[in-house]
């Protein structure tokens, strides 16, 4: 496993974070939410496979993390060459972490899972940027996903880019582990997994 996990992360090194090669100062995640059971809770990167991690909520109980683990630190990595449609809204980006092995540091860039039978997926680190989705902070520092286009008329239209805020707090599953993770939501709907709860994502620098 240890060669193959090498083997996998120094294939995609040379590639990630090939685009956006500003990186931002760190700093750690933390939860917004009505719920105060949840309000103010940070997010951690969950073993979820080969080089692959989920965001945890790090005081959550599940059965694959049962213990409080510690914040962890993550970049924004931008660049001089892409254009910022809304400064409020934010720079363009990917959201990074930084995984450490015995042989190798290398930084992996946040993407969204799809599962084609559910509305939520599921936010996670890989060693490639194949797989990024590019993300900004506003001005206030909260996690966003832009898009220009609106599909809830007929025919769809075009204009300026809309900040887009559908996180949640929900218990997952992947690849064996099951966690309270970050997701996200597709669409206008209310997500499908009942344990869901409504959560911003706010930055604090470290």
């Amino acid at each position: 496993m240890k060669l193959a996990l090498s083997t996998l992360v120094f294939a995609f090194a040379a590639s990630t974070i090939a685009q956006y090669d500003q990186e931002s100062n760190p700093f750690n995640l933390a939860i917004v939410s009505k719920d105060q059971t949840i309000d103010g809770d940070t997010l951690s990167a969950c073993h979820e496979g080969a080089a692959i991690e989920s965001l945890c909520l790090s005081n959550s109980n599940s059965t694959s993390k049962p213990d409080p683990i510690p914040a962890t630190v993550f970049h924004f990595n931008t660049s001089d060459t892409v254009v910022t449609p809304n400064a409020s809204l934010g720079a363009p980006g990917y959201l990074t972490y930084l995984l450490r092995g015995g042989n190798f540091n290398v930084s992996e860039a946040m993407g969204l899972d799809i599962n084609p039978t559910s509305n939520v997926a599921l936010p996670l680190f890989w060693p490639s940027t194949d797989r990024a989705a590019v993300v900004s902070f506003d001005s206030n520092d909260f996690l966003n996903i832009q898009n220009y286009v609106v599909d809830t008329v007929n025919p769809p239209v075009s204009g300026e880019y809309r900040a887009y805020y559908r996180w949640y707090s929900c218990t997952t599953y992947y690849a064996g582990y099951t966690y309270v993770t970050l997701s996200w939501v597709l669409g206008e709907g209310k997500p499908q997994n009942p344990s869901c709860v409504k959560v911003n994502v706010k930055r604090v620098f470290v």
